[in-house]
C-alpha cells in the first residue's frame, strides 16, 4: 500500500503527464502563422498587400492615380511596415504621393521605405525619387536601401530575401533595377519580380539554381519581353498573377507570355489578372501545401 507521500507524489506525476498530453494537442491543433496576400486592381501598375501577424506591408503602390490611399482606408489599414519599392517607374512608385500625403494628415503610419536605390536614373525620375526621399525624411518615415542577399522581417516566420540586383552594378538600370523578393516557408515560395526582363531573368537563375515559386508574380505586367519560356520552366509556378490595366495601350499581358504560362503551369485557370479578375486575395499558412 502507497504511503500519503507516494501517493501525493503519483497523482503529481500524472498531473504532469496530462498538462503535458494536453499541451501537445493545442500546439498540434494551432492554427499555423498566416499570410495574407492581396493584388491590388491599381489598373495598369502594380501593387500587392500582405499582411502578417505583425505588421502590413506593401510591395510596390500603382500609379499616383491608382487610388491606393482609398484602398488601404476601405480595409482600415491605419499602419504599414513598409512600403517595398521594386523600382522607380512611375505605375510602381506613383501611389507614394498619397502615403506620404496620408502619413503627414496622421491618417497612416509608415515605418520605413524600402529600396534598392544603387543605380542611375533619368534626370526627371532622379529628381522624383530625391524629392520623394526628402519629403519622407520630414515626416520621420526610414529610407532602407538593401541589396542582394539582404532580408525584410516583415512576415516573420515566412523568410523574405532580396535576390536581385546585386550592388554596384553599373549595367542594371530602369526595370533591370526591378527589386526581386523571395518570400518563403519551408514548402512553398512566393518570388515577386518587379518589372524584370529576360536578360536579368538569366543571370539571377545563374545566381539561384535552386530556385522555385509556387506563386509568381509575373513580371513587366506579361510583358513579351519577361517571363521567358527557360525562367518559367525551371520557376515551375502554380499560381501566378498579372497586375494589369483593362484595354491597356501596351496590350499587357501579352499572348506569346499567356502561352508560355499555359506550357508550364499545371492549372491555367490559376492566371489572375487584375484586368479579368480585379483585386484578388489569398491567404498561405506556414508549412501547409494546397
Amino acid at each position: 500500500m502507497l504511503g500519503t507521500h507516494q501517493k501525493r507524489n503519483t497523482m503529481q506525476t500524472k498531473g504532469i503527464f496530462w498538462l503535458y498530453i494536453l499541451l501537445a494537442a493545442s500546439v498540434a491543433f494551432a492554427e499555423p502563422p498566416r499570410l495574407q496576400f492581396e493584388l491590388l486592381d491599381v489598373g495598369q501598375g502594380l501593387s500587392f498587400l500582405i499582411r502578417s501577424e505583425s505588421c502590413n506591408t506593401l510591395y510596390d503602390t500603382g500609379t499616383q492615380k491608382s487610388g491606393i490611399d482609398t484602398m488601404l482606408a476601405n480595409r482600415n489599414i491605419d499602419t504599414l511596415c513598409s512600403v517595398i519599392l521594386s523600382h522607380w517607374h512611375n505605375d510602381h512608385f506613383g501611389g507614394l504621393y498619397a502615403i506620404a500625403k496620408m502619413a503627414k494628415k496622421q491618417k497612416l503610419k509608415l515605418k520605413r521605405l524600402i529600396v534598392f536605390n544603387d543605380y542611375p536614373l533619368k534626370e526627371n525620375n532622379a529628381k522624383i525619387r530625391e524629392s520623394i526621399f526628402k519629403n519622407f525624411a520630414e515626416i520621420g518615415i526610414h529610407i532602407r536601401e538593401v541589396h542582394r542577399g539582404d532580408t525584410i522581417m516583415d512576415f516573420a516566420p515566412f523568410n523574405a530575401k532580396v535576390l536581385w540586383p546585386q550592388a554596384a552594378d553599373s549595367s542594371v538600370t530602369e526595370n533591370s533595377a526591378s527589386m526581386v523578393l523571395y518570400i518563403s516557408d519551408s514548402l512553398k515560395g512566393f518570388l515577386f519580380m518587379g518589372d524584370l526582363g529576360e536578360k536579368e531573368e538569366r543571370v539571377l537563375l545563374g545566381l539561384e539554381p535552386e530556385l522555385n515559386a509556387y506563386y509568381l508574380q509575373v513580371g513587366h505586367h506579361g510583358s513579351k519581353t519577361s517571363s521567358s519560356l527557360p525562367f518559367l520552366k525551371r520557376i515551375r509556378p502554380r499560381m501566378a498573377f498579372i497586375g494589369v490595366g483593362r484595354n491597356n495601350q501596351y496590350k499587357h499581358p501579352r499572348p506569346e507570355t499567356l502561352l508560355r504560362l499555359k506550357q508550364v503551369m499545371q492549372d491555367t485557370t490559376q492566371i489572375y489578372r487584375t484586368d479579368i479578375h480585379g483585386n484578388v486575395k489569398f491567404e498561405w499558412g506556414y508549412g501547409v501545401m494546397d
